[in-house]
């Protein structure tokens, strides 16, 4: 078997899908700055900029698993067509709001809710996508290959999000965000994949759907497992990260580029995670990535809780950024080696939802803590707490999983 095959990159759908897509991911981290920054601007509150990450993410911690079920049932080419549309719109009303004057806490809090909301519908659906576009042993490399796209865009979009704030003003962050959207709409238009329908025999009730992927999830072992140890890591290390606006002002004593310096090198270290990924040795070895990841986030935290200047506070988001993703990458190809195709949908909506939605609790409960306790304790809290409980979650090992090509 040569190592060609193992390459995401040799399916002709998943190249199309990945240049297109190359943009509207650029795009999101555009916003995403611009949305903390906002936030912080209009409020100078570490509590506000907590709540607009939360709107951001909290329907996925509400919402994505009964969107879950639906993706199971319908056409993922289609729904992630409808669902890019839904988010190029949103990102239409907060640059006319910004551009005309009339944006205030409430409408940023409210179009960063229904972004969420649009988010927890396309998130399932970009999942159950991948085994329409690449074979099962090509899953590693089509998630490493988006991780290090969608880290790359991590690395640069803060500092062009800056750039773009600085000299044009937050509505014209948020208009080329929605321009960003139309290439992988094209691409999605024009793109022919063999999907796979539900069988129409094996067809339940909408709830009994939805409860037959949380048992079936609860009831394997290592899928639980995994799911754990990221909602853990996530909560408590995103939770930190989605705080970056206000750390940089309360911190670092900084604006808009301390800002994307320390948003950018969180990027170079999912950038880092992406390259260790790639190595076939850390593709077989899944279950131990996303186990050091944790810890490693854990860690970084304590590390980050110390730092007194601006190029220490620089690494210890890197090493956060690099073990988060760790994370994220090992456990989404765990998953999607394991579940069975026809309840991807749904196993995967709930891994999306502690990846996702463990920010949004996380960065609410720091963002309040912060104001309470101070930045500094906040973060030794988060640190503590994230060891201890990976320490509990982790106790039982699963079995390692390694992949073997499909028949």
């Amino acid at each position: 078997m040569s190592g060609a095959s193992y390459s995401a990159l040799s399916s002709s759908n998943y190249r199309k899908y990945l240049y297109g897509n190359i943009f509207s991911v650029l795009g999101v981290w555009i916003q995403r700055l611009a949305l903390g920054w906002h936030a912080w601007q209009l409020s100078e509150s570490a509590l506000v900029v907590g709540f607009v990450a939360a709107a951001q993410f909290m329907p996925l911690v509400l919402l994505t698993p009964f969107f879950g079920v639906l993706v199971d049932q319908f056409s993922t080419r289609i729904a992630a067509i409808v669902m890019h549309s839904v988010l190029a719109l949103i990102a239409g009303a907060l640059a006319l709001l910004t551009f005309t004057g009339n944006m205030s806490v409430e409408w940023l809090i409210g179009l960063a809710f229904m972004h969420g909301v649009a988010n927890s519908a396309y998130s399932p659906v970009r999942l159950a996508l991948i085994p329409d576009l690449v074979r099962k042993e090509q899953f590693p490399s089509a998630v490493a290959t988006a991780s290090m796209v969608f880290n790359i865009s991590r690395f640069i979009g803060p500092g062009i999000a800056g750039a773009i704030v600085a000299l044009y003003g937050l509505a014209s962050a948020y208009a080329i965000n929605a321009i960003t959207y139309l290439p992988v709409i094209y691409v999605l238009l024009i793109i022919r994949i063999n999907e796979h329908p539900p069988d129409a025999a094996e067809k339940k009730p909408y709830f009994a759907q939805l409860m037959e992927g949380f048992r079936y999830t609860r009831d394997h072992v290592q899928i639980r497992q995994i799911i754990l140890l990221s909602g853990v890591s996530n909560f408590f290390g995103r939770g930190i990260l989605e705080l970056m606006p206000a750390f940089a002002a309360l911190i670092f004593d900084g604006g808009s580029g301390v800002l994307a310096a320390l948003m950018s090198a969180v990027g170079v270290g999912a950038i880092l995670a992406s390259l260790v990924f790639s190595s076939r040795r850390s593709q077989t070895h899944l279950h131990t990535v996303v186990v050091t990841g944790s810890i490693g986030v854990g860690l970084s935290i304590a590390l980050f809780a110390v730092v007194e200047s601006l190029p220490a506070g620089i690494l210890a988001v890197l090493l956060m950024g690099l073990f988060a993703s760790l994370v994220s990458i090992g456990s989404q190809t765990e998953v999607q080696i394991l579940v069975e195709n026809r309840l991807r949908g749904r196993v995967m909506s709930l891994w999306t939802l502690v990846i996702m939605g463990g920010p949004a609790v996380g960065s609410v409960v720091a963002g309040a803590l912060a104001g309470d306790i101070g930045s500094t304790y906040t973060s030794f809290a988060f640190a503590t707490s994230c060891l201890l409980l990976i320490l509990i979650v982790g106790i039982k090992k699963a079995k390692p999983q390694t992949l073997t090509r499909s028949p």
